[in-house]
């Protein structure tokens, strides 16, 4: 199972349908700032799974703060972060909290910064801004799943080139 996760769109919209167009993934992520942007896509690929958080700057309050997912019966924290306090340096509670929710896996937006690395046993990844970055390219993160375990991130720039890849086997 690979899925897509976005996050930070703020209102930009082609370079994620350019992404899922390419890639024909089997779900995706939006990790906030905009939720609409989550609804779009869900209207442009009505067949697709799509799962959101809001943002700082989405103000619907019907959309969730965060969420337990679990594609292929892997648990994954989902957020914005700014309630977690993530910033440019550190994760904030982000790994606590992914952990009081039965989560190895932990996925955020807000800093527009790509991040992947592990932390008090939570594998922690931003997939930085599809639109807006901050200190690198427009990027997004492709994970892939098989048989409820985390097989890989790769971090990719908008166009789907290769920034990083980290692969795991348990």
């Amino acid at each position: 199972m690979n899925i897509l996760v976005f996050a930070d769109s703020h209102g930009r919209n082609i370079a994620m349908a350019a992404a899922v167009e390419r890639e024909k993934p089997d779900a995706v992520i939006h990790l906030g700032d905009y939720a609409d942007d989550a609804r779009e896509l869900e209207r442009l690929f009505p067949m697709l799974p799509v799962y959101w958080v809001r943002g700082n700057n989405d103000y619907e309050p019907d959309v969730a703060q965060y969420a337990v997912i679990t594609p292929d019966n892997l648990p994954i924290y989902i957020t914005h972060g700014h309630k977690e306090r993530v910033s440019m340096l550190a994760c904030g509670i982000l790994p606590q909290r992914a952990r009081e929710e039965g989560c190895s896996v932990a996925l955020y937006g807000h800093t527009h910064r790509m991040l992947l690395e592990r932390i008090d046993g939570v594998l922690v990844c931003n997939p930085g801004s599809i639109s807006l970055p901050r200190g690198g390219p427009a990027s997004y993160a492709r994970l892939t799943i098989e048989n409820a375990q985390l097989r890989a991130v790769t971090l990719l720039d908008e166009d789907g080139g290769l920034i990083r890849r980290d692969k795991f086997r348990q």
